[in-house]
């Protein structure tokens, strides 16, 4: 489906097309070429938690964290974490472990010595580049991890976004 939009003066001749296979929104100029790609879940979580009624389980947090993990031979691979939160990661990666996969991830907090550990699933992934922002890589969602570990994991991602101003969940 496509959407031309034709009372927005700087944005005349524009479309906007709905992706279902990718689940993305697609703003191509009045030549029909791709300006950006919008994926739909991006698309929500940037509009703010309280949107529309939604709200996520855990609260999340942007951030680059320095992450070690076994892929599905037991090998200790690295990577870097860009979001954060209570109930799992995004680690950034080229080559993302295949959807369905067990792991085990370990992690520091920035100032802190201590070290989080979770087994943990990778439940989606993002193969390649969307633009230039969105890296590939994949979900992780934490399986196990300890009462203590997600407390001081949440209590970091709320205090940091205490700090930038936004809602705690």
């Amino acid at each position: 489906m496509k959407i031309s939009l034709k009372k927005s003066k700087r944005y005349r001749g524009y479309g906007v097309r709905i992706d279902e296979k990718e689940e993305s929104l697609i703003v191509e100029d009045p030549e029909g070429k791709p300006v950006i790609r919008l994926v739909l879940e991006d698309f929500l979580d940037r509009l703010g938690t309280t949107a529309h009624g939604f709200k996520r389980q855990y609260p999340r947090l942007e951030m680059g964290v320095h992450v070690k993990y076994l892929d599905h031979e037991g090998h200790v691979c690295e990577g870097v974490a860009s979001i954060i939160g209570g109930g799992g990661l995004f680690i950034e990666k080229f080559n993302p472990l295949p959807k369905g996969t067990d792991t085990h991830i370990e992690f520091s907090l920035p100032a802190s010595q201590k070290v989080i550990t979770a087994q943990a699933k990778v439940v989606w992934t993002r193969k390649n580049f969307v633009e230039k922002y969105l890296y590939p890589g994949m979900g992780i969602k934490f399986v196990e991890i300890s009462g203590e570990d997600q407390a001081e994991l949440m209590d970091f991602v709320n205090r940091f976004n205490r700090e930038r101003g936004l809602p705690e969940l």
